[in-house]
């Protein structure tokens, strides 16, 4: 089973399953001959055993050293997950009898004994003070679908606060990208959710930062890190071309931004990177796709036609050659980057480090857009052109290793 196949099938994002594999905790047995990640039976079976223990809250260095264990087994997982069930019952078999009991002293005596209601009051969770019994129901569920990849985060940033990282560190900047999209998917635009997600911390304070299972520190570095990106990005400081891209690739992004200006486009997206890409003859990308038949002109009209209502181009616009970039083009400002062009950026910038290189060249920046695999750019290839994008990758490797 691919990464891609697997991280669907589980609901764990493909960034968890690298991870995984980049500290030992799960190696894919097998690999494809351009190097793809291919996961088998006992894979599958280790990855389940590492999703049980996750939810029981071990940590993933306890996980290594379970899984190590050779008396260690399947069945093992299970009999936890049946013992924290009976926990759990156990805890609202005690509250509803407590409630039982109040409710009955209530109804005789029209009064409670004070030590009762503390016992009582002691199993009322912070969220029950702060949201209404359907946003807890909403609240249980979201991170019930969530809990893996959170705990994955929750390991990942005090992996970062224990060795000192940079705030401003390609990794940390991940870690505050990463939290922001789960607090969006979390939210999903519910403004009274949100509404009381926001009076709970200005109400508890420091004691709110438990609230998700992340202690005070924790949740002051992730703020912090938020806070600095957010920053980089609206100073336009969050994808310094200056410093990690070459010559080429300033050169096809520029070619890029000019093509999707032409089309009236607003944002610069994975389109933009394979038009910029294309426009360049010169490159190694440009020559790959030519001798598969992808020229600058097909990739156009059918990024044009995928995209539809979210463009509003001329004729003239569509048969126009992507113009050089003189001084005026140069000192046009930069459509922004979409948040899946980020992703990209990040993901060639990883390929540009592994072949020992600090800048990322744009054969780096299509196997970025190929292993971020959701765009338009890899779209239009694959079902709209039919391309095999794995025999593509591995003919520009050939062409980067001749």
């Amino acid at each position: 089973m691919k990464i891609g196949e697997l991280a669907k099938q589980t609901g764990l994002s493909i960034r968890t399953l690298h991870y995984y594999d980049e500290i030992g905790l799960l190696s894919p047995s097998h690999r494809t001959e351009i190097g793809h990640r291919l996961y088998g039976d006992g894979d599958i079976i280790r990855l389940q055993q590492i999703i049980s223990l996750r939810q029981l809250g071990f940590a993933l260095k306890e996980i290594r050293e379970c899984l190590e264990n050779p008396d260690f087994s399947l069945p093992q997982v299970v009999d936890l997950h049946r013992a924290q069930l009976r926990e759990q019952m156990a805890l609202s078999s005690t509250l509803l009898d407590r409630l039982d009991g109040i409710a009955r002293e209530l109804q005789s005596t029209q009064s409670v004994a004070i030590e009762t209601l503390i016992k009582t009051m002691e199993n009322i969770t912070m969220s029950e003070q702060y949201f209404t019994p359907d946003q807890q129901a909403v609240l249980e569920a979201r991170f019930q679908d969530g809990e893996a990849d959170w705990q994955d985060f929750l390991s990942r940033v005090q992996t970062e606060m224990d060795n000192g990282s940079d705030l401003n560190s390609r990794s940390v900047r991940s870690l505050a990208k990463q939290w922001l999209w789960s607090m969006k998917s979390f939210i999903r635009g519910d403004e009274q959710l949100y509404g009381a997600i926001v009076r709970m911390y200005q109400q508890e304070g420091p004691k709110a930062a438990s609230w998700g299972t992340m202690d005070t520190a924790m949740f002051e570095y992730i703020l912090k890190a938020v806070s600095f990106l957010s920053l980089a990005e609206f100073t336009d400081l969050r994808i310094p071309t200056a410093q990690i891209f070459t010559p080429a690739t300033r050169h096809a992004i520029s070619l890029g931004q000019e093509a999707i200006r032409q089309i009236n486009l607003r944002v610069f997206g994975t389109e933009g990177m394979l038009l910029g890409l294309l426009a360049d003859k010169t490159n190694l990308v440009a020559k790959v796709l030519n001798t598969a038949g992808v020229t600058f002109d097909v990739a156009q009209r059918l990024i044009v036609d995928e995209l539809g209502d979210s463009i509003n181009a001329t004729p003239a616009h569509l048969e126009s050659e992507v113009a050089q970039p003189d001084d005026q083009t140069m000192g046009t400002p930069q459509l922004p980057y979409a948040p899946r062009a980020k992703l990209v950026i990040e993901l060639a910038l990883e390929h540009a480090e592994r072949l020992g290189q600090t800048d990322i060249a744009p054969e780096h920046l299509f196997l970025g857009i190929l292993e971020e695999g959701q765009g338009v750019a890899t779209h239009v290839l694959k079902e709209r052109l039919k391309l095999d994008l794995a025999h593509l990758e591995q003919q520009l490797r050939l062409a980067m290793s001749a």
